[in-house]
């Protein structure tokens, strides 16, 4: 048995289908020296397949010998200044959350700790519900006010994260030469962890529930409206519908996704003062662009920030609509989160869990009732004609 955490997908061909014609998984996890828990299902050739994975993206553990560790999540700008950024693509989670005027990410890093990650930058009221879902991560930012600073510090107190900040672990961070301040902070991660890792402390729990790594990826769908207010689909209730691309509004931050089936990938967009659309799409700074496997948006209330009433604050435990962008195609449901502790569990309309293909996800969390125009493959088209 490895010594990392084994997260255990059982993929059997004698599951029950499940609306979009993949099978029904089992997941779970086991972290410290827990004994190891494996449950197959019979398949219709009396085999089973199983497979260790990185519990935040589903994808195969190849690494042998990797110790379990905890996440780290890295609060990042995504002004038009602060383009091209660094570990865009090697994040396996990346949270979009509006701030004053345009958007602010907090991308967390587990099977993969690549170095440097950057422009790092300020914390936010919404940051300890968002990251507490992460089995206590290391929190990485760089400034704030004295109420988003003293609630950083109540949830390092709390057990909610452990604060990894400039001020603390300020030889894992540098400044770059290529940069103006403030966006030229950066996070060695690799020295990070080994700086402010918790002794002993084990993988993150998943966040999503995967489909199977293994075999085609199917759809169908038939015709009727979708649930979801504002969007139009031609899809059974619980069917994914096949859509080329969207747009959705963030208090006037507009990011365009299309996807690419080569790539198997949501390709990103983001117009800005800096940006024209032929330079439009979001990359990092080895010009690779952005294209997880799946984008998930959560509709969620926004209230104004107990330490600063001009910003707004994430409200992401409750409930609220849904919208799952995965494998060419869209599926409208609900996702609901009773306590910070826990990841929102993702339902469609006829109540049954969501699963998301395995790989890395992109979870925007737009104001409930903000638009977004499903795209067409014209549309889509045009937008793949500035792909990177």
């Amino acid at each position: 048995m490895r010594a990392r955490t084994r997260h255990i997908i059982a993929i059997s061909a004698a599951a029950t289908v499940i609306a979009v014609g993949l099978l029904v998984v089992l997941v779970w996890s086991r972290s410290g020296d827990e004994q190891a828990q494996e449950e197959t299902v019979e398949t219709t050739s009396t085999t089973t397949t199983t497979l260790p994975v990185w519990p935040l993206t589903g994808l195969p553990d190849k690494e042998a010998g990797v110790q379990p560790h905890p996440a780290i999540a890295v609060k990042m700008d995504n002004s038009a200044n602060a383009r091209p950024q660094s570990g865009l693509n090697e994040a396996d989670v990346v949270f979009e959350v509006l701030v004053e005027g345009i958007t602010r990410y907090a991308l967390v890093f587990h099977s993969d700790l690549p170095d440097p990650v950057g422009p790092v930058r300020s914390a936010r009221s919404s940051d300890p519900q968002i990251v507490h879902q992460l089995s206590r991560p290391l929190f990485a930012w760089s400034g704030a006010n004295d109420g988003v600073t003293a609630e950083i510090h109540a949830a390092d107190r709390a057990g909610v994260l452990t604060d990894a900040s400039y001020n603390i672990a300020s030889a894992s961070y540098f400044r770059s030469d290529r940069r103006s301040a403030p966006h030229n902070l950066y996070v060695r991660l690799p020295q990070l962890l080994a700086q402010k890792g918790p002794a002993g402390q084990g993988d993150p729990a998943p966040l999503f529930v995967f489909r199977p790594v293994q075999g085609p990826e199917a759809t169908t769908t038939t015709s009727t409206a979708s649930t979801l207010p504002g969007v139009t689909s031609t899809t059974a209730p619980g069917s994914p519908a096949p859509v080329a691309g969207f747009t959705l509004e963030m208090d006037g931050s507009t990011s365009d996704w299309a996807w690419d089936e080569g790539l198997r990938g949501w390709r990103r967009f983001q117009v800005d003062a800096l940006h024209p659309r032929p330079e439009s799409a979001t990359v990092d700074e080895s010009g690779r662009q952005v294209a997880p496997a799946n984008v998930v948006v959560m509709f969620i209330d926004y209230r104004a920030s107990p330490a600063d009433p001009r910003s707004p604050m994430a409200i992401t435990v409750g409930s609220g609509p849904l919208l799952v962008f995965s494998s060419g195609t869209v599926l409208s449901g609900t996702w609901n989160r009773p306590d910070a502790e826990r990841p929102a569990v993702l339902a469609d309309s006829t109540g049954r869990e969501i699963r998301l293909t395995a790989g890395r996800t992109w979870v925007q969390y737009p104001r409930k009732g903000s638009d977004v125009t499903l795209l067409d493959g014209v549309a889509a088209d045009a937008l793949l004609l500035h792909k990177r």
